[in-house]
């Protein structure tokens, strides 16, 4: 069976379908009687997720200025001055 510290080395590898199918029953075998390692997944995967959703480009300028135009427009806070 992996150690704790194999299944954090290729927990990525894991986690993206990416380990070769040996190396994917170990870390399976492994997090089935680990909480601590199925925990760390857990805890990467929100990580991971998080990080995308941060890392989404901010709109076009022009999709900004016409939000502003229509904010302006209907006298919100937050509109262009």
């Amino acid at each position: 069976m992996l150690t704790c510290h194999q299944v954090a080395e290729g927990a990525t590898e894991y986690m993206e379908g990416a380990a070769p199918p040996m190396r994917r029953l170990g870390v399976w075998a492994h997090l089935r009687v680990c909480r601590n390692c199925r925990e760390y997944l857990r805890q990467l995967s929100r990580t991971i997720g998080l990080a995308r959703r941060a890392l989404v480009p901010p709109p076009a300028p022009e999709v900004e200025d016409g939000l502003a135009a229509i904010f302006a427009a209907q006298g919100r806070p937050g509109a262009a001055e």
